[in-house]
């Protein structure tokens, strides 16, 4: 009785599995196969980087689907995965959104490479670009992007495109047409404060593609002119964010440079911050407006 019972217990159990979505959704996974190849399916999707959408998520869940809205594309910060935004997308589908219209990848190795040691690299950048590419050619429509602590500085990169400062690749001229509005979250804007101090000991804290504040991947982003992030952007952190830390520089370290408005949500540490201010953030990718703030 106990292996009958046992054995009905796993087919359950592998019934449900079955049934959750793990990945892309098909309409999406055809859509970048038929135009950009399986290698190019292979590297946004992230199917190694875990089950029940850790490593990735996004796409209608059929071809009948219509989508209303500017979808969003998440990008997950030095230690996480695409799975650190569940909560979001459980809350967007819960106000509007459609499951074609939300989407997120994981770039570099998901946190398995320490906080000190992570440096940020052409192949995590070329993800995120590739993806908003596609989402944009697959929706017919501009995305919204927000970036969550190292993932603000990836994201700002591909968007920027130009030459890698570490492979001295060249990426192609700014996506900025196809990005509607974007957010940095927490974001490593202007550096990671605590790399002064580690500039000689950590690799993340290098002078060439590190967090530190004078490093020339950050002086790339900050040097530019005007926005290029996309039509609108907006920068969201808090005081009490003691792991990014507040001067860089002599900028606070996560001030998004030429933002259109900055959102300080005090009392919010850098990890409570990412779902205190869900709502703040479907505000600002739902309503368009200042007036919704």
């Amino acid at each position: 009785m106990v292996g009958a019972n046992s054995f009905l217990l796993n087919f359950i159990f592998h019934i449900i599995l079955l049934q959750i979505r793990t990945e892309f959704s098909p309409d999406f996974e055809n859509f970048i196969r038929i135009n950009y190849g399986k290698k190019a399916l292979s590297d946004v999707e992230r199917l190694d980087m875990g089950m029940a959408m850790i490593g990735s998520f996004g796409g209608r869940s059929n071809q009948t689907e219509e989508t209303y809205r500017n979808p969003v594309i998440f990008v997950h910060g030095t230690t996480t995965r695409a799975g650190i935004f569940l909560p979001h997308r459980n809350f967007f589908l819960a106000n509007g959104y459609q499951e074609g219209e939300l989407f997120a990848t994981t770039y570099s190795d998901g946190g398995m490479t320490g906080l000190y040691q992570k440096t940020m690299n052409c192949e995590d950048v070329k993800i995120i670009r590739n993806l908003i590419k596609y989402v944009s050619n697959y929706t017919n429509s501009p995305v919204d992007v927000l970036g969550y602590s190292m993932g603000t500085a990836i994201s700002r990169k591909a968007i920027l495109g130009g030459a890698c400062v570490d492979t001295m690749e060249y990426l192609g001229e700014p996506l900025t047409s196809l990005v509607d509005t974007f957010i940095g979250l927490a974001g490593v804007a202007y550096g990671f404060e605590s790399c002064i101090w580690l500039e000689t000991i950590a690799p993340a804290c290098n002078l060439n593609n590190g967090m530190h504040c004078k490093s020339k991947y950050l002086d790339d982003l900050n040097s530019q002119p005007a926005r290029f992030e996309g039509t609108t952007s907006y920068s969201i952190w808090s005081e009490d964010d003691h792991l990014v830390g507040t001067d860089c520089c002599r900028q606070h370290c996560s001030d998004l440079h030429n933002a259109n408005l900055t959102l300080i949500r005090n009392g919010n540490d850098h990890a409570t911050i990412v779902y205190n201010t869900i709502e703040l953030q479907y505000k600002l990718f739902s309503a368009k407006n200042d007036s919704a703030i």
